[in-house]
């Protein structure tokens, strides 16, 4: 597929899929989320930091685990996983999920910086993910390889699926990590130490969250970012194409792979 095939196809998608279904998408969200995204997005931007942390002090090879307490790392999982799951529910809402499920290898294995809405490093910048805004070049190219790379399994299981599944593997290690630091200060607590790479899964979950939760807020009209109606569509499905294509780096990790 050639750049001018695969633009075509980037806004037939957004056409069909997407800009007929935002207006109500943009009401309901509105109506019903409009505090909420914001409120995710300051959590979201609270686990990256610890998470940017994480990822330094462990490749000076640190114990996380004696870096910060049990309910730290089980405060930063449940951001986390409270992330994923709004996600999901505002891609549902908006049609942007049905797309993912149909044609996400597609989508990531052409996409590129200019399918992102021209105000989206600023945004993020301003949002309090500078690190993920000075990367956006960079993550979309690891999208890009990603979406080439690794079809089988992504096509075989539906997007949403995987996601679904991620959010329930967070919530069971908030709960393991929240059982160990519940447990007796006489008894040695019982927990499985993630490793860095694990960690580091975690934190592109938490990035691809936060890219998606924005733009879909872009598009909605509750970020105060001014985008031409045109750009609110396709603009928001390359953008949530990379948000997931983060967070599904991040699953592969953390499924262990």
């Amino acid at each position: 597929m050639t750049d001018d095939e695969f633009d075509a196809f980037l806004r037939y998608l957004a056409e069909e899929h997407v800009e007929r279904r935002l207006p109500l998408a943009r009401r309901r969200i509105r109506h019903h989320f409009e505090d909420e995204v914001g409120w995710t997005l300051d959590q979201l931007r609270e686990a990256h930091q610890a998470l940017n942390y994480i990822h330094d002090a462990m490749l000076r090879d640190e114990d996380v685990y004696e870096t910060f307490t049990l309910e730290a790392l089980e405060d930063i999982i449940g951001k986390a996983n409270r992330g994923v799951r709004f996600q999901n529910n505002l891609a549902d809402d908006t049609g942007l999920m049905e797309v993912m499920d149909e044609h996400f290898t597609d989508l990531a294995s052409g996409l590129r910086a200019d399918h992102l809405p021209p105000v989206e490093a600023e945004m993020l910048s301003t949002l309090g993910f500078p690190r993920v805004a000075d990367n956006l070049p960079g993550l979309v190219y690891e999208v890009k390889i990603s979406g080439r790379r690794m079809p089988s399994y992504r096509d075989e299981v539906p997007v949403s699926q995987q996601l679904r599944q991620l959010a329930d593997r967070l919530d069971a290690a908030r709960q393991e990590h929240h059982a160990a630091a519940q447990s007796d200060e006489t008894e040695q607590p019982s927990i499985v130490k993630r490793k860095r790479k694990w960690w580091t899964g975690l934190g592109k979950v938490v990035t691809g969250s936060a890219i998606s939760i924005a733009d879909i807020g872009l598009a909605a009209g509750l970020i105060p970012f001014e985008v031409s109606p045109e750009t609110r569509s396709w603009g928001a499905l390359g953008s949530v194409t990379l948000g997931i294509g983060q967070v599904m780096e991040g699953v592969g990790v953390i499924r262990g792979e």
